[in-house]
């Protein structure tokens, strides 16, 4: 079944009707969608299943001879080169090397040190919002938390943060599944622009050592890993965009479900031990990534279909969260549920390494709305953002009186 132009709009608003006539019951189905075919993989077990089998890889050049594999334009190849060196893109070794190497600043322990600064810079944000009653949820706070965060963390200089949403999107049409090629054309300089900046960054490091994440990177790479300095840029903008763009989503959806479920919205107002389980909630009922992807590393029977080497896999996140073998009432938003299962940081090597942080911003994040938004009421219907991988909005706006 081939999703056609017609309905792409209406399966980016509510994709999983469509994910459910896709599977047609069965959740590995051969599809064909974004104009490519493979195999469509929706249900919790399957889904896990693929994430944790190495036998499922991201990087198709390891599979496929070149003559067989599209290559860019060579213009666009500087923009393409900083995307496959991101460790997302990576399978082992190179990812295991890469990934070992920023595990560290990604801890529980070391995250919850950051309580206190996410706490704070929640408390600023909201305090530019005094005495004003129309709110844009996405530009004036769910962007800036995070963006703040993660450039803190990687040692970017705070005057530079404003190019974050303009490279972040760019970054997002190289890895959409519903990219066009001109689009691609349009977001190639964004990508090099990035490139550039943090070269020069870099740059700067080496001569003066900061006690951030890209000095540890750097430090990493001159005492003998073979960490090559396009590598440690990848690895920045990996950072900084997984680092702001899904939370944003995160905060945005879950904020949207609370003003769209009053009922959940007071239970949680009124009892806020009921955070951590909004968090964990959104991220199944209404997760900021949707799907991903890996291709088929070698011919294998799995869940009873005969898969062949090369064929693409797509492994749907959001879909799996809502399989009723493993959620009671898997299409309602409920933060009471006594147990909270989901993909959404996937599962496996490529497990989100983000994923404690991702998990406090977006607690503090909804734990400072309540306390200060009073009565908020959604202004319009908010329209989702134009990508099939990433679920977010476009804007939120809100009216609410704000109380300090």
């Amino acid at each position: 079944m081939n999703l056609n132009k017609e309905v792409l709009q209406s399966f980016i608003h509510n994709p999983f009707p469509y994910l459910e006539q896709f599977s047609q019951g069965n959740n590995v189905q051969w599809v064909h969608l974004f104009n490519t075919s493979g195999w469509l993989v929706t249900g919790y077990k399957e889904v896990e299943t693929v994430l944790k089998d190495g036998r499922f890889m991201k990087e198709i050049r390891n599979l496929l001879p070149p003559d067989q594999i599209f290559t860019p334009p060579a213009h666009l190849m500087p923009a393409v080169m900083t995307v496959r060196n991101m460790m997302l893109f990576k399978d082992a070794p190179d990812h295991t090397r890469l990934r070992s190497l920023v595990t560290k600043a990604f801890t529980p322990r070391m995250v919850e040190k950051l309580r206190p600064t996410i706490k704070s810079l929640a408390s600023y944000l909201m305090e530019q919002r005094r005495g004003k009653e129309q709110h844009e949820i996405i530009h004036d706070f769910a962007y800036l938390l995070p963006v703040m965060v993660i450039a803190e963390l990687i040692g970017v200089e705070k005057e530079d943060r404003d190019q974050f949403r303009i490279w972040s999107e760019a970054f997002i049409k190289f890895i959409d599944f519903n990219t066009t090629a001109e689009e691609w054309e349009a977001a190639a300089p964004h990508v090099e622009e990035a490139n550039n900046y943090f070269r020069e960054l870099i740059k700067k490091r080496r001569l003066e050592p900061a006690n951030d994440l890209l000095s540890g990177l750097i430090t990493a790479e001159e005492a003998g890993d073979k960490l090559t300095e396009q590598e440690i840029i990848s690895t920045c903008l990996l950072l900084l965009i997984a680092g702001h763009e899904t939370t944003v989503n995160l905060i945005t959806n879950g904020y949207y479900q609370l003003l769209k479920h009053q009922d959940q919205y007071e239970k949680v107002r009124e009892d806020r031990s009921l955070l951590s389980n909004l968090v964990e909630e959104t991220l199944r009922y209404d997760p900021p990534v949707l799907l991903t992807s890996r291709w088929v590393g070698e011919d294998m029977n799995l869940f009873g279909v005969e898969m062949e080497k090369a064929q693409m896999a797509f492994v749907v996140l959001g879909a799996a969260n809502r399989d009723p073998a493993v959620v009671e009432r898997p299409h309602e938003f409920d933060i009471i549920r006594s147990t909270i299962k989901h993909l959404s940081f996937a599962s496996g090597p490529h497990f989100c390494l983000g994923a404690p942080l991702a998990r406090l911003e977006a607690e503090i994040a909804f734990e400072t709305l309540l306390d200060h938004f009073h009565q908020p009421e959604l202004m319009e219907e908010p329209t989702r953002r134009a990508n099939v991988a990433f679920r977010g909005f476009e804007t939120l706006k809100v009216k609410a009186e704000v109380k300090i």
